[in-house]
């Protein structure tokens, strides 16, 4: 089950409770004023956890937090509600009021999830992970006024609580797709649903002498299947390698200069041409400099992308 209390010892179970009321309070359900926070912290508190002034939860809030760490009397469905409220409870409420396109997403979301959930057969459903599962919907807050964002952690969500899938949710991955804009996961989902494993990318510029070069346009990328501007898909391609889901390599490039002849039809290149002409008015020896590279995705992003997107 997701927690045994029978099998856990007391101190991790208070430092689970702890984090639940942590959740409650930040999202707006239990309210400390300073004198009963400075009480808290004070020494003579210290080994009194009784005197804590904590106002009686709601009922609602106490049955989810006991339900995540009662003896295994719950179904998954009880329990993965119980998560969805400890993270989502009074963020809900606030969103009603003064959200309401939150508010309408959020529960876009949570359709998305109950019916991807659903899904899965019932001999193949698993516990949701505190590491995973309530790590992903607690990110997942963040982002889900984006739709693809929001799908993305749909299918991270249910992936983690499918027995065919489970082992590739990786629990970094939460943290990774909060980290992603719309445009970088537009991007990443554009590469993996292509047929091609890698893709021409090229730097444009000006070399000067010897080995010395002035980089006009870093990275110039078309994407296979869809529209971007160029300075989206260059802070996209910077964005999704530093997260390590791509690679760009200027040491390789793809064999055949057709795959390259498209980024020479952009209005980088033409840009490059020209300023490498006048350029070299005052410097003879400058020519224009055409740099062939190739972007793939990394191991890391293929596993991310298999239980984040999927094949159609």
């Amino acid at each position: 089950m997701f927690l045994q209390s029978s099998s856990c010892p007391p101190v991790f179970l208070f430092h689970v409770m702890w984090y639940s009321l942590y959740l409650l309070r930040f999202s707006g359900i239990i309210f400390l004023s300073n004198d009963e926070r400075n009480d808290f912290m004070s020494e003579n508190t210290t080994n009194n956890i009784a005197l804590i002034n904590l106002p009686d939860m709601p009922e609602s809030a106490d049955n989810a937090v006991k339900n995540l760490t009662d003896a295994p009397t719950q179904n998954i469905g009880k329990t993965f509600a119980d998560i969805w409220y400890l993270v989502f409870g009074g963020i809900s409420q606030k969103a009603e009021k003064k959200r309401l396109q939150y508010a309408h997403d959020l529960e876009k979301f949570r359709e998305q999830l109950d019916q991807s959930i659903d899904e899965i057969p019932d001999d193949k459903k698993l516990e949701p992970s505190l590491q995973t599962t309530a790590q992903a919907l607690e990110n997942s807050k963040y982002c889900v006024s984006s739709e693809i964002l929001r799908e993305m952690f749909t299918k991270l969500i249910s992936g983690s609580m499918n027995s065919d899938t489970a082992s590739l949710a990786h629990p970094s991955f939460p943290e990774i797709l909060k980290q992603l804009s719309p445009s970088d996961a537009l991007l990443l989902q554009d590469l993996f649903l292509s047929s091609q494993s890698s893709f021409p990318v090229a730097s444009m510029g000006v070399k000067i002498r010897g080995n010395s070069y002035q980089i006009l346009y870093d990275n110039v990328f078309i994407p296979p299947s869809i529209s971007l501007e160029r300075e989206q898909i260059s802070l996209s391609l910077d964005s999704l390698k530093r997260a390590n889901l791509i690679s760009i390599n200027y040491n390789k490039q793809i064999s055949g200069d057709n795959f390259y002849n498209s980024l020479k039809r952009t209005p980088e290149y033409s840009n490059v041409s020209e300023f490498a002409i006048d350029y070299s008015v005052d410097h003879p020896n400058s020519t224009s400099y055409f740099k062939k590279g190739l972007i793939q995705l990394t191991s890391l992003g293929k596993t991310f992308c298999s239980i984040c997107i999927g094949k159609h």
